[in-house]
């Protein structure tokens, strides 16, 4: 789900409204030029009407502009002013843009700690949303079509974003300013559930990873993963990369670059990035042998 076309949230409903109020008007105008134009082509000139060209130019050229534009502009304020206005009660999500990848956090709540994610947004169906949007080197642009419009992530400045999911769904996002080689593969899902099933799904991530020792996690350690990577109940603090405590859970690697399954995972391994998405960050810190990277693997696909 990803057409600006197909709105699936009453943030995205008055934007496709007014596209569509705006398509229909130009079309409308459209016509009556080039009917106008024709007819000023091909009537016999005995059967054009004898109106004064001051006429034309008054009400064509400035009265039906004037009122045009006008009545454009207050609708369009109406819609602007509904789309940034607060809800009384909304789920607050912090976004941090990175090349090329999206940092995801929930403060903490109600005894549970502070949550992070990556490149994968899950909020409750029906609950309005309010994302704080900030970046941590370039200017990144935050676009699900299907639920919203475009607001920009400015290194040092935070904006706030408000949309809403009215049904559960999965919607593609991307990044909708160029940020450097990789921007074409800087996406990111919006994965709308029941609130019930959102409040479960919140609580698990909260929890440490669900393999804090053994072989898999010291192969995870001596290949320096956890400089850069940080994995909840374990000595991995890494603040670099994405938060890999429940990696596992995720649908896809690499925002959106391939599916996370064990293939695509080894595959990103094997040289972390540099092959599927050449100039990440990561690239160049590959396992230095084929058994580091078969535990590694092994590894990071219990982090469910």
């Amino acid at each position: 789900m990803g057409s600006v076309l197909d709105s699936h949230g009453p943030v995205a409903a008055a934007i496709e409204n007014t596209w569509w109020l705006m398509f229909w008007g130009a079309l409308a105008v459209f016509t009556l030029v080039m009917g106008l134009l024709v007819y000023a082509m091909f009537a016999p000139p005995e059967r054009r009407p004898g109106l004064r060209a001051q006429w034309f130019i008054a009400g064509g050229g400035i009265v039906f502009p004037a009122v045009v534009l006008t009545a454009l502009l207050i609708y369009g304020t109406a819609t602007g002013r509904m789309l940034v206005t607060p809800a009384e009660s909304s789920q607050r999500i912090e976004i941090v843009g990175h090349q090329w990848w999206w940092e995801v956090r929930y403060p903490a709540g109600n005894d549970r700690p502070a949550v992070m994610t990556a490149n994968e947004i899950h909020v409750p169906a029906g609950v309005p949303i309010e994302a704080l949007l900030t970046s941590a080197d370039v200017i990144h642009s935050f676009w699900v079509p299907a639920l919203a419009g475009k607001m920009d992530l400015i290194p040092g400045r935070e904006n706030t974003f408000r949309f809403e999911a009215d049904r559960e769904g999965d919607y593609r996002g991307q990044c909708a300013e160029f940020c450097g080689t990789q921007h074409a593969r800087m996406g990111l899902r919006v994965i709308a559930v029941s609130p019930e099933r959102f409040a479960d799904w919140l609580d698990e991530q909260a929890k440490d990873a669900m393999v804090t020792e053994g072989e898999g996690y010291e192969a995870f350690v001596s290949g320096g993963c956890h400089g850069c990577h940080a994995i909840r109940g374990t000595d991995a603090q890494g603040a670099l990369g994405p938060d890999l405590t429940h990696v596992a859970s995720r649908r896809t690697l690499g925002a959106g670059t391939v599916a996370n399954d064990r293939d695509g995972l080894r595959r990103w391994l094997e040289g972390h990035g540099s092959d599927l998405k050449p100039g990440n960050r990561g690239a160049g810190y590959a396992p230095a042998d084929e058994a580091l990277l078969e535990a590694i693997v092994d590894y990071l696909e219990q982090l469910e």
